[in-house]
């Protein structure tokens, strides 16, 4: 079946569909697929920067949040 055979009849068989359900995961669908990830519009500088924050974090080079809230005096929430 070509491409626009297959647009059309998925056209007209959404056109005709009624059921919320069937919808609703369609536009979620739809939305899913149009979305793109924004690491790719980062900078190369941006992405090399989240990969040394990475490798650090996994090397055990991080300091855990709570220790940086009590370095500027701020009360962590929760």
């Amino acid at each position: 079946m070509r491409t626009d055979a297959m647009k059309l009849e998925l056209i007209e068989w959404l056109a005709r569909l009624k059921d919320p359900g069937v919808l609703g995961s369609l536009l979620q669908w739809k939305k899913a697929n149009e979305s793109q990830d924004w690491y790719h519009d980062l900078s190369a500088e941006q992405r090399a920067s989240i990969e040394r924050g990475l490798s650090d974090a996994a090397a055990g080079r991080a300091v855990p949040s709570e220790e940086v809230w009590k370095r500027h005096g701020w009360q962590a929430e929760g």
